[in-house]
């Protein structure tokens, strides 16, 4: 079926799990890992829609936040693992927070330009004299060297604090074009007095000028809006955010916004939710990495009460701004838990997840189209066996941050969660790295 719109729906079949499962269907195996990056961070908060994982020529990169048993001591850590082969080291790098007044980070978003430097972008809140509000600001730091995070350069100068739009609630986003020549940060502004509406949409757009990304002054896209977690792509035909909107508190919705090179709404679309319960994108990245002329979207339907759960992988393109429905499968509600997109070759592509907070699971073949598609678990993801109590956060690396992308072997990262003795002890989690490997 085909609804002549603005948005053009294409609907393929509704399947439900278990399916014909074909020999055809490529094998999906952990080679390498679990690989613990570091077993001391704070949990990763918005995991399921941000990217702390970065995949470069040499090295996996990524990026937590410092635990703080007493939530008062804050700081990031960014660290890469060196790709077998690569010659590079280990390493990680510490950013303290020590000044006065900090109350909260979020994990730092990692960018990578085509010359290899790595993007930090930290979003920051200091309390203020009012306990219900905290002005969130911006960091920026760059890498000294390509490839190398051992030594990061400050350039927070370089993204303006120009009022109105200078204090923010930190749910944001960061991208990078494909020639790595723009950058930008999706925030959301909010000011103490009300000048600025709670959750004021704005974008940083950056402009590379040598090394650096330098950042214009903040741009208001979108009226003020429940619009958390958004992802986002700088195509060549304009920015394309999807984020969640929250403005009816029983049924969390997406909301597709298109913006030209300036910053100003070309296009708005909502992907349909007919049932209350919480319907997210969770993942956006180009068809391959090479096409960024078509996105793909992860979209998670999840209706109150658990009846009627869907993954479902829709595409967008940017240059007819064509929304398409390719795939809806229905699961149930212990095996609806976000993941994440990674095509592997034309017409076949697999969806990792983790179940119920426990094993690893990919669904893989023609997740695009209504061909054959095969489900495994990766059991040497288990958190049992190796002692934690679950999983949390599925990352993997995305060409829409700048990371470079293999058919062959693909990187994923999980926050796992431990055992406590105390329940009033702070969560904290272990970063765990695998790669695995995907053949015939």
């Amino acid at each position: 079926m085909i609804i002549s719109l603005r948005i053009a729906f294409v609907c393929f079949m509704a399947v439900a799990l278990p399916v014909h499962i074909s020999s055809a269907e490529p094998a999906i195996i952990v080679d390498a890992g679990p690989i613990v990056l570091n077993a001391n961070i704070d949990q990763q908060w918005g995991g399921h829609t941000f990217a702390y994982l970065l995949e470069g020529e040499k090295c996996v990169f990524w990026s937590a936040t410092m635990y703080n048993q007493d939530g008062k001591t804050w700081g990031s850590l960014i660290g890469q693992y060196p790709k077998p082969g690569s010659g590079a080291q280990l390493a990680v790098t510490s950013l303290p927070f020590s000044e006065p007044g900090v109350k909260s980070l979020n994990q730092p978003l990692l960018l990578r330009s085509p010359d290899g430097y790595i993007h930090v972008i930290i979003g920051m809140s200091h309390a203020t004299d009012d306990p219900n509000y905290s002005a969130g600001t911006l960091r920026y730091f760059r890498s000294a060297a390509p490839d190398d995070i051992s030594q990061l350069v400050d350039l927070s100068e370089l993204i303006p604090r120009t009022p109105p739009y200078n204090e923010f609630h930190l749910r944001m986003n960061a991208g990078i074009s494909r020639d790595g020549s723009r950058a930008a940060i999706v925030i959301l502004a909010i000011s103490k007095d009300g000048s600025v509406p709670f959750n004021t949409p704005v974008i940083f757009l950056g402009d590379r000028k040598g090394a650096d990304f330098v950042f214009r002054d903040p741009v208001k896209y979108a009226e003020a809006q429940g619009f958390f977690y958004p992802q986002i792509a700088l195509t060549d035909s304009g920015t394309v955010l999807v984020g969640q909107q929250w403005d009816n508190k029983d049924r969390s919705t997406t909301r597709v916004i298109h913006l030209d090179d300036t910053g100003k709404e070309v296009h708005r679309a909502e992907l349909p939710a007919e049932a209350d319960g919480n319907f997210w994108c969770c993942d956006l990245r180009p068809v391959n990495a090479d096409d960024w002329s078509k996105l793909v979207l992860y979209y998670n339907k999840y209706p109150k009460g658990g009846q009627d759960c869907r993954h479902e992988f829709w595409t967008y393109e940017p240059a007819t701004r064509a929304l398409s429905q390719r795939r809806s499968i229905v699961v149930p509600e212990g095996r609806i838990n976000y993941g994440k997109w990674v095509p592997i070759a034309e017409g076949c592509s697999f969806f990792l997840h983790n179940p119920s907070m426990g094993t690893f699971e990919t669904i893989s073949g023609d997740l695009l189209g209504d061909g054959d598609f095969a489900v495994a678990r990766l059991m040497a993801t288990n958190p049992a066996t190796l002692g934690y109590a679950g999983t949390a956060y599925t990352f993997v690396p995305n060409a829409l941050q700048g990371s470079v992308q293999s058919n062959e072997a693909v990187w994923f990262a999980c926050d796992y969660i431990p055992q406590k003795n105390d329940s009033k002890e702070r969560t904290r989690g272990a970063f765990l790295l695998y790669r695995v490997s995907v053949g015939s």
